[in-house]
């Protein structure tokens, strides 16, 4: 009897593993099924890939800057990657974290990220869903480099620092727009994006670094922020679409090769306060024909102006004393909005070819996107209008240059 006791509980014991063990089993194949790989990436900070490819990064703090793009623990996955989820709370995108991930299509950057590291994006070719949202203050060097599929991108007005090259050879970039503090612009910003059209930079950047603007061959207009002081060499070297330009009145001296083989540029307007124009500023400028000059024959003539004088008497250049070309005199009064319909009133004298722009935001700050209309038609739709929170208006003349200061209006909520 003692035996047949000890017996029967261990049978059953037995039966009951034999009976669960194929749904323990199933359990673990769906969860395989459900996440390829996971692990940490950064004190308290997590990532995980499911079998879809959406990658998730999770957790309070910092994701771990890489020091190349070999070393990151997803790397072998980067091909089956085609969304990136960040979870709020992550502070910082770590370094090559996400470079090369070449099937990657869509993007979210929550409020919690402050910075972008280095190389974070850096040739995400696929890359066309993006939204940055008001949080983000620093993104790195070479953060987006090649990533060719971004079309458009207005950055938050948080953002105060973009890092050398963050935005190189993303080839289908045709508008970019940031209204934030921005002081400077790295070199090599926008090497090489060379469907770029349209750029507006804040009115708080002092200077244009090197080579910032090289290789845009698309730049047709670009206005220099008024409190421009420096423009480093090379800064639109090869912008072979750009037809005129304004210098500000806070430049001194105009550097080396500032213009260089910018073959359609046919005017330029120059201060009386830039007294030297270095080696080659306008070299292959082969279309000037017109610079404005706004002092006299006599200061002009007491310009240190190397070979551009050689250039002006060669090629019969006309020079214009005591004038600069007409600036805008319009002013944003006010926006309205009711039944989806955005009214911009706008007074003053635009010129004819001005272009109002409107972007939308909504309640947590994150960008819907951007409309644009040209000034003869104040009266537009906004398909951004039913959901946006709030509204930023500006308005940029004929040639790209901010004719009135940006306006911004909350969206009242209809009933």
């Amino acid at each position: 009897m003692k035996k047949q006791k000890f017996l029967l509980p261990f049978f059953m014991l037995f039966l009951l593993t034999l009976l669960t063990f194929p749904v323990c089993a199933e359990d673990n194949a769906v969860l395989f099924a459900e996440t390829v790989n996971r692990g940490t990436c950064g004190s308290g900070m997590s990532w995980r890939l499911d079998v879809d490819g959406v990658m998730t990064i999770s957790g309070n703090g910092m994701m771990t800057d890489y020091p190349s793009a070999n070393t990151v623990p997803w790397r072998k996955y980067r091909l089956d990657i085609w969304k990136v989820n960040i979870e709020y709370g992550v502070t910082h995108v770590g370094n090559y974290a996400f470079s090369d991930c070449a099937a990657m299509t869509a993007l979210t950057i929550p409020e919690s990220v402050d910075t972008i590291g280095d190389s974070a994006f850096a040739n995400c070719e696929q890359l066309s869903d993006i939204v940055i949202t008001s949080g983000v203050r620093e993104i790195g060097n070479r953060a987006f480099t090649g990533c060719a599929a971004i079309t458009g991108l207005t950055l938050p007005q948080s953002v105060i620092s973009l890092g050398q090259a963050a935005f190189s050879y993303c080839t289908g970039l045709t508008e970019f727009h940031i209204t934030g503090s921005l002081d400077e612009t790295r070199p090599s910003l926008f090497a090489n994006c060379t469907a770029l059209e349209t750029v507006t930079l804040p009115d708080t950047v002092r200077t244009i670094g090197q080579w910032t603007f090289s290789g845009c061959s698309a730049l047709s207009e670009f206005t220099i922020p008024e409190r421009v002081s420096t423009i480093a060499p090379y800064a639109f070297k090869d912008c072979a679409s750009l037809q005129s330009v304004a210098l500000t009145s806070r430049m001194t001296e105009l550097d080396s090769g500032t213009f260089y083989n910018c073959s359609a540029l046919q005017s330029v307007t120059i201060p009386d306060s830039v007294h030297v124009i270095k080696q080659a500023a306008f070299g292959g400028c082969y279309a000037l024909r017109d610079v404005y000059y706004t002092g006299t024959a006599s200061q002009w003539e007491a310009v240190s102006k190397n070979d551009f004088a050689d250039m002006i008497e060669r090629r019969f250049i006309d020079v214009h004393y005591g004038q600069a070309e007409p600036v805008s005199t319009a002013t944003i009064e006010s926006i309205t909005v009711g039944n989806g319909r955005v009214t911009v009133h706008v007074a003053g004298s635009p010129d004819e070819g001005s272009t109002l722009f409107i972007a939308a935001y909504d309640a947590d700050g994150r960008f819907l996107g951007v409309d644009s209309h040209p000034i003869n038609d104040p009266n537009a739709y906004t398909v951004f209008a039913k959901e946006a929170h709030t509204l930023t208006v500006f308005l940029l003349d004929s040639r790209r240059r901010p004719a009135a200061s940006a306006v911004s209006k909350a969206v009242p909520t209809e009933t």
